[in-house]
This record gives structure tokens, sequence and C-alpha cells, in this order.
């Protein structure tokens, strides 16, 4: 059986390449979730809010006002090695925003075709709950984070993928018709 081999490693990335050619970068604890939170502000039956978290991603490092601009993103990590997608949901909720919670399951992604990474989807309703303080991890690009809530059609407006994913399986989660 022929093994893809090894073109480059750091602690956090491996690129390698198939014996036919094929490049492609592996990131370690390479699984990631993604975590939408949701509230309803009111009354209303099929009203939400969603927890939008502030964060730079890779693919812009300017800066604004001597900070660097920040994009919306639902709750996000990787997998530690040997965790279930769910734990690392519940972890990294709690870790970015004080909430201890029970995830419900999305669905995943493959989230792109140079990458083996699948990003599994879940989603909470935290309407009446209290956070704690969110612990962070303790890396500089975690503490620049801010959550910020929005209603939930602000996720068709966002350029990350399991922003616009998301919305489209909430949207059949949460509005579907009884009728």
């Amino acid at each position: 059986m022929d093994t893809d081999k090894v073109i480059f490693s750091t602690q956090w990335i491996v690129v390698k390449e198939s014996p036919r050619g094929f490049q492609y970068l592996e990131r370690k604890g390479k699984d990631s979730v993604a975590v939408f939170l949701l509230r309803k502000p009111g009354e209303q039956p099929k009203q939400y809010e969603v927890l939008i978290r502030q964060q730079h991603l890779c693919i812009d490092n300017r800066e604004v006002n001597g900070k660097f601009r920040l994009f919306p993103c639902p709750v996000t990590g990787a997998l530690d090695e040997g965790e279930s997608a769910e734990a690392a949901a519940q972890r990294e909720v709690y870790e970015e925003t004080g909430y201890k919670v029970q995830v419900s399951p999305l669905g995943q992604y493959i989230v792109g075709t140079q990458v083996n990474e699948i990003c599994y989807l879940y989603y909470a309703d935290v309407t009446g709950m209290e956070p704690e303080v969110a612990q962070q991890d303790g890396t500089y690009m975690e503490s620049i984070g801010k959550n910020e809530w929005h209603p939930f059609e602000y996720l068709e407006s966002c350029d990350y993928s399991a922003c616009q994913i998301g919305y489209l399986k909430l949207q059949k989660v949460l509005f579907k018709s009884n009728d």
C-alpha cells in the first residue's frame, strides 16, 4: 500500500503528497467544530438571535486602528487528539463564551479540496441562560475575539462558509412548518 509523503511539517501543520502527486495540507488536530448559539429575544416563537464570534482569520492580516481586522464566525475550534466532536464543541463553547451547554448536531462539511479537514456543526439554545466568565485558551488571537448577538438572518450575510452552511441548516431545524 502506498503512503502519502510528508513534504513539509511544523508542530501545527503537515503538507503531504499522495502517490499520484496530489498535495494537501493537514492541520494537527485536523478536524474542527463550529457551534451556533441561539437565543429567543422575546416571546415570538420563530424569532432568534445568534451569537457571532468576531475573530481574526488568517485570510486577512490588515489592521484597523492598530488592531487585526475581525471576521464574523460561529464559535469554532479544533478537536484535541482523542476528543469527540461533541466534546470539542462543548469545550470550545465554554472556553470562548462561558456557556455550559448540551449541543445538538447539524451535520458536517468538508472544509476544502486542498485540506483533509471535516468541520462538525452543532447548535445550542441558550435562551434564559447566564454564561460564566469565558476562560479563553490563552492565545493572543483568541483574546482579541469578541462575542456579539445578532438577528439570526445576519448569518446569511457572513462570508465564512460555516455561517452560510449553518444558516441553511438551522433554517430547516428552527423554522420547519408543522402544518
